[in-house]
């Protein structure tokens, strides 16, 4: 069985995800909450694996703190790629901005009525929804969200970049940074049966959607592998998966979006010319020929 930790990671991952899915199913809206759990199962799926069928255990599981400059540097260039990708969508008028906060406000308070809740209920005496806005703005744009956030960014870390693409690299870097990509987008589309979708897109938008959202993911595969390389450290990956995301929340605040597809094209031709300049200016292609080497 140690022979084959990779295949048992997967019957693990697999396991544990449709379990959490059930779980929200059988519950309903009242399960949404297990949405975050959701996100941890790689984390677990790779712990469990490198204790019992792992030879190597956790001695190449990349849980050196990393410099400090690696935490600046991959901070800084996470949130200028997110920040990037919203000029694209403005330039391809995928989305318009609403800097008064209202959109955001007004798709919260559809989103809890839903549920039978009114917004202004569920926020304390003398709480706004604005005030709630700017809260989540700062929580998003500083460490009050990143550091909760490396947790669940862990999750996805941990188990897909720290042990799966490693396990996929030692065979083939190229089909890890490839194949790597295309099972993590995989591994979220359970969550689209569980949480709420647009379901008024057509055969071909769904078809288009799923292959721009995989050329995505695969784009952004690359880049948090190439800094999970470059620093050896997971934690600073997580850093640059969360800080990404972060921004990207903060960002859509202030947005209505009037293509989703066009979005989704945005994304990639964003990440598709940071890769780019990645392979250009700063070595991807000899950081990843050198991968795990010492």
């Amino acid at each position: 069985m140690k022979k084959h930790p990779l295949f048992i990671y997967f019957i693990l991952l697999a396991v544990l995800s449709a379990t959490i899915v059930i779980i929200i199913k059988i519950l309903g809206s009242k399960g949404l909450y297990f949405a975050q759990v959701y996100m941890l199962t790689p984390a677990i799926a790779a712990i469990i694996t490198r204790l019992f069928f792992y030879k190597q255990k956790f001695s190449d599981a990349f849980l050196k703190i990393g410099k400090a400059k690696d935490w600046l540097k991959f901070w800084f260039v996470s949130a200028v790629i997110a920040i990037f990708s919203y000029l694209i969508f403005t330039l391809l008028n995928s989305v318009s901005w609403d800097f008064t906060g209202n959109a955001f406000i007004e798709k919260i308070s559809l989103q809890l009525s839903l549920n039978g809740q009114n917004i202004n209920d569920t926020l304390p005496n003398g709480f706004t929804p604005k005030m709630m806005l700017i809260l989540y703005l700062i929580g998003n744009l500083t460490v009050f969200n990143i550091l909760p956030g490396l947790i669940t960014g862990m999750g996805e870390e941990f188990g897909h970049r720290g042990f799966m693409f490693k396990l996929i690299s030692d065979y083939n870097i190229k089909t890890a940074l490839i194949l790597g990509g295309i099972i993590w987008f995989l591994w979220h589309i359970p969550l689209g049966l569980v949480l709420p979708v647009n379901n008024n897109y057509s055969t071909c938008e769904i078809f288009i959607n799923i292959l721009l959202q995989t050329l995505g993911s695969v784009c952004m595969h690359i880049y948090l592998a190439y800094v999970l390389i470059k620093t050896k450290s997971i934690w600073i990956t997580a850093l640059a998966h969360i800080t990404f995301n972060n921004v990207s929340t903060a960002l859509g605040f202030f947005i209505i979006i009037n293509n989703q597809t066009l979005a989704n094209a945005g994304l990639v031709i964003a990440m598709i010319i940071a890769i780019l300049i990645g392979f250009w200016k700063f070595n991807f292609r000899k950081t990843f020929a050198d991968a795990f080497t010492e």
